[in-house]
């Protein structure tokens, strides 16, 4: 079968590798989708330590069932399905809290050295299946995985109905997290971001206000559209000191940051700030085995539509170009899906 082969910092290859066959409660999947995340490419620029050469990207995808390994049931050959990717033991202390995300014995697809789903096909546990409607195509069911990461950040932001909220960011998470806000009822959503292009699909998806820091006066629109009091809850989805700063300064007296942005391991912070103005910051990382099922479930019920964040696809052959292409000139284009 072909695949992309990730040999090293800015190589990836599209090439032959090792067919698949399912082990004992696994299932064979003919990839039909898989999203190129902001991970993959910093990956395959080789700085951030969470790609081992050589090996297979790609943890968003979604595909229909071609085989069953043994003792598997409840699935067919045929079924269509996107992937929760990570295999979790089930038995460690996490586990048993319910937190597989944090699996002490985790497998994550296409992170490390465990080959991903940039390939034909791909053998996965069947427990980590969950079905796609077929109203959804399977460019969408490779979005179930970016929309749980949304979900759990909304979540962490707690009771939003009538609230005022902004999120910092409309790469795909921040757009996501957009569709989840509102599905809580907020008050006024408000986008920030330097890209008009995504500032105008914010818009689409239903932002009462954009906000270009690059062409306006940040903290002035924000006053302007709370009536000089701040938001009452803030997502950063971007992890970079300027936009946490964006946050940070955005909020009103007790207000509450989730952060889900995670592209700088160090940024500086106003500490008196936060304690002065008793300002909460949380953290969210990834989503469980739970908000997954969720988000599927909302996605096939037709309650979130994410389509408008599909800016591309492509073939498997063409992959290596594009990752370049996000790495160096990425445009306006928001998610880019490899399709088989």
């Amino acid at each position: 079968m072909k695949g992309i082969v990730y040999e090293g910092p800015g190589t990836l290859i599209y090439r032959e590798v090792p067919d698949v066959r399912p082990q004992r409660g696994e299932v064979k999947i003919r990839v039909r989708a898989c999203g190129i995340c902001g991970s993959d490419v910093h990956g395959y620029l080789g700085i951030t330590g969470r790609r081992t050469a050589p090996m297979v990207m790609g943890h968003e995808f979604a595909g229909e069932i071609a085989e069953l390994g043994e003792d598997v049931e409840g699935w067919k050959p045929g079924d269509r399905v996107s992937v929760y990717p990570v295999d979790f033991c089930g038995d460690c202390e996490m586990c048993k809290k319910g937190q597989v995300h944090l699996c002490l014995n985790k497998r994550a697809f296409g992170v490390l050295d465990v080959d991903g789903a940039c390939a034909e096909y791909i053998c996965v546990p069947a427990k980590c299946c969950f079905s796609i409607s077929d109203t959804v195509s399977f460019s969408v069911g490779s979005l179930f995985e970016p929309l749980a990461v949304a979900y759990r950040s909304v979540q962490h932001a707690g009771e939003l109905e009538g609230k005022t909220v902004l999120i910092v960011g409309a790469g795909t998470i921040g757009l996501l997290a957009l569709a989840c806000v509102k599905r809580k009822k907020a008050g006024r959503i408000i986008l920030s971001d330097l890209s008009s292009h995504r500032l105008t699909v914010a818009g689409e998806m239903g932002a009462d206000a954009v906000i270009n820091p690059g062409c306006e006066d940040f903290k002035a629109r924000i006053l302007e559209e709370t009536g000089g009091k701040g938001v009452d809850a803030a997502i950063e989805a971007v992890g970079a000191g300027p936009t946490v700063h964006q946050a940070m300064t955005a909020l009103r007296f007790g207000g509450r940051a989730v952060w889900i942005g995670n592209n700088r391991p160090m940024i500086e912070v106003n500490m008196q700030e936060i304690v002065t103005r008793e300002l909460s910051v949380q953290g969210s990382f990834l989503y469980g085995y739970d908000e997954f099922k969720v988000v599927s479930g909302m996605v096939n019920r037709g309650e979130i539509h994410p389509e408008p964040l599909i800016s591309k696809t492509i073939s498997l052959k063409e992959a290596p170009a594009y990752f370049e292409k996000l790495a160096k000139a990425p445009g306006d284009m928001i998610k880019v899906v490899v399709v088989n």
